[in-house]
């Protein structure tokens, strides 16, 4: 089906969950959540968190979907629902326990095979599995403001207008955090290269 057509069925989606058919919202859902999941547990790195700010990012676009406006993408929209939650998930944490320590998950590198990679023998593919874990830690171990743009750019292929609207700053925030994230993280990870 061509982008034309989905987006067109997208706005009558949208058209029939403002009526209140649950079908329809459940269609939508069904076309962003692996999306947005993704993207959520990038961030937060812990599945059933990730899980759970999912669904009541869901559930609060559901009950706000009259206040979507069609300028911006749906899945923006829903982003930006997503990263305010984990935002406010964050600073509850954080007085929750300060100075404690985050939960992380293990988080694989394979589904997300490098581009035109070639078959790999096992000795390979631990190599690969170590590289991955090391940079994962680093990247755990930037301040939120530059992993947030990191994952959002390098890991979700999101464009600096779309991270700019989602985290409600310039696209030239944007640029500047990527740019010191990356510098920092290419500091961490200096001993690989």
């Amino acid at each position: 089906m061509p982008a034309g057509d989905d987006h067109s069925l997208e706005l009558q989606l949208i058209a029939r969950a403002r009526k209140g058919d649950a079908d329809a919202y459940g269609r939508l859902v069904e076309m962003h959540q692996n999306r947005i999941y993704a993207s959520v547990l990038r961030i937060v790195r812990d599945e059933h968190r990730a899980f759970d700010i999912v669904q009541e990012a869901f559930v609060q676009a559901y009950r706000a979907i009259d206040t979507y406006e069609d300028r911006a993408k749906f899945s923006t929209w829903l982003y930006r629902i997503a990263m305010n939650l984990i935002t406010s998930h964050h600073r509850y944490e954080s007085a929750q326990k300060r100075g404690g320590d985050r939960g992380k998950t293990s988080l694989d590198v394979e589904g997300m095979p490098e581009p035109g990679a070639e078959q790999r023998d096992p000795g390979d593919h631990a190599a690969a599995g170590e590289i991955g874990a090391i940079v994962r830690a680093a990247i755990d171990e930037l301040e939120d403001e530059y992993r947030e743009v990191i994952v959002m750019r390098d890991l979700q292929d999101l464009s600096y207008e779309e991270i700019a609207d989602l985290l409600k700053v310039p696209p030239g925030t944007v640029r500047s955090r990527l740019h010191r994230g990356r510098e920092k993280l290419k500091e961490k990870l200096k001993h690989l290269m």
